[in-house]
């Protein structure tokens, strides 16, 4: 049987999670799948890997259709699984220069990974960005003092 870590079975599982269309390019078209194999044996171990391979089976031979029974089938039966799949993989994707071009192609303001810049924001205008009422306070150090939490019953010693 097929791993989820071989190159063919990777491509077909994000290719199916993010297939592209005119704007945008397929996770496989990118190297999504390069990235997601290292990223998903991190994040879930060789036994998370294993877990995986069984529960999707090997996808590569499949068709579309089938290829999609198998990722809904996943959802179903292990939706804490298939969450940690799709986050991995959708953050691999949006890393891609060619998705990161894709996106600013759109008209949006797309920094990549790690964000060197963050984003651009007008210059702090304390007329219209100071909140119009204070909030907090200042307590020097030498005036800070400890909270009674005797009456915080769920606090009680065993029970921290």
């Amino acid at each position: 049987m097929a791993a989820i870590t071989d190159a063919a079975e990777l491509a077909a599982l994000v290719d199916t999670m993010i297939p592209g269309d005119e704007l945008f390019p397929s996770a496989a078209a990118v190297g999504t799948h390069g990235l997601v194999g290292p990223r998903l044996r991190q994040l879930l171990g060789r036994d998370g890997l294993a877990r995986l391979s069984a529960a999707l089976g090997p996808l590569a031979a499949l068709d579309r259709g089938g290829r999609e029974t198998a990722i809904a089938r996943l959802e179903s039966a292990d939706p804490e699984l298939f969450a940690a799949v799709r986050m991995t993989v959708y953050l691999s994707y949006y890393e891609q220069p060619a998705v990161v071009d894709a996106v600013r192609a759109m008209g949006h303001d797309y920094n990549d990974a790690p964000q060197p810049d963050g984003y651009a924001l007008p210059p702090f205008d304390p007329d219209q960005d100071l909140p119009r009422r204070p909030r907090g306070a200042f307590v020097p150090t030498a005036e800070v003092r400890r909270v009674d939490l005797a009456a915080l019953d769920f606090l009680q010693a065993g029970a921290r």
